[in-house]
Parts: structure tokens; C-alpha cells; sequence
């Protein structure tokens, strides 16, 4: 990406991947937790918080960097009006998992704690589908445009 060092994509990709996936891994222990459903797995409980854990410092990781995001990345492309409807979605739905992610934390074990889980988890299922087809039509868009030749440059008059 252009503008940023070069392990930055490498950073947002991992983090982004570490919240998925532990998040995936944590889903049956809240659906145990916040709606007494029967799940044939879930992590035992030193796993748990392991993973809890990591999932919310993934958590913090990935709100600074998605704001080192929104001054370049965002903002410049929005301008240039480039996956505006995937890029929108995505950006909602990140805000939607940090908002989850405080009701969660600071609402406790009421309905609202429970509706804010479950709010977290429907955004974070979500999140994979508008990634993916952000992140392939950025691929193709790059790599359609690699080997183009730039268009001449205008006559400079003084």
C-alpha cells in the first residue's frame, strides 16, 4: 500500500487474521455464556482467557492501525471513489465491532451485555465476505494497471 512502511499491510493482515480466528474460537463459549445454548466444543477455561485475551490486545492493535489507515488509505481513495460500497460496508462494520466490543466489556451479563455479543459476532461473521472481495478487487485493480505506460505529461508553458 502505498504510503505506508512496508510492514504495515503485513501487521494489519495478521492482526485483522488474529481477531478472526480467535473470535471464531470464542463464539461457542459465548453462545454457552450469553444464551445457555447447547455447543458440542468450546475452549476449556486457561484457553479461554488465553485467547480472550489475545483477541482483545488484537483488538487494540487493530483500532490503531485502522486509524493510521483512515488518514491515507481511506480517505485518499474515498476521494478517488475507489471501492467506495466495500470500503463503507467495511468501515461500518468495524465500528460496529469496536462499539460491540465496549458495550460488551462494560455492559455486563444483562440483555444489553447479550445483545451487544451478539451484535459482535453477526458483524464479525460479516466482516469476512466484504474483506475478501475488497481485498480481490484491489489485487486485480493493481494488477490490471501493472506494465500500463502513464499518459504524457502536458506541455509545462512559462
Amino acid at each position: 500500500m502505498k504510503g505506508y512502511p512496508g510492514w504495515f499491510l503485513a501487521a494489519v493482515l495478521g492482526t485483522l487474521l488474529l481477531m478472526f480466528v480467535s473470535g471464531c474460537v470464542l463464539a461457542p463459549t459465548t453462545l454457552v455464556m450469553r444464551f445457555d445454548t447447547d455447543v458440542p466444543w468450546r475452549l476449556p477455561g486457561g484457553g479461554r482467557v488465553l485467547v480472550a485475551a489475545m483477541h482483545a490486545a488484537a483488538g487494540f492493535l487493530a483500532v490503531m492501525l485502522l486509524g493510521s489507515l483512515w488518514t491515507v488509505h481511506m480517505r485518499g481513495n474515498w476521494r478517488r471513489k475507489r471501492q467506495r460500497a466495500s470500503g463503507a460496508t467495511l468501515g461500518v462494520l468495524l465500528l460496529l465491532l469496536t462499539a460491540s466490543a465496549v458495550a460488551i466489556y462494560y455492559a455486563g451479563d444483562g440483555d444489553l451485555g447479550a445483545a451487544a455479543s451478539l451484535l459482535h459476532l453477526g458483524a464479525g461473521l460479516g466482516f469476512a465476505l466484504p474483506f475478501g472481495w475488497h481485498w480481490a478487487h484491489a489485487r486485480r485493480a493493481a494488477n490490471s494497471s501493472v506494465g500500463q505506460t502513464p499518459p504524457p505529461a502536458k506541455p509545462h508553458h512559462t
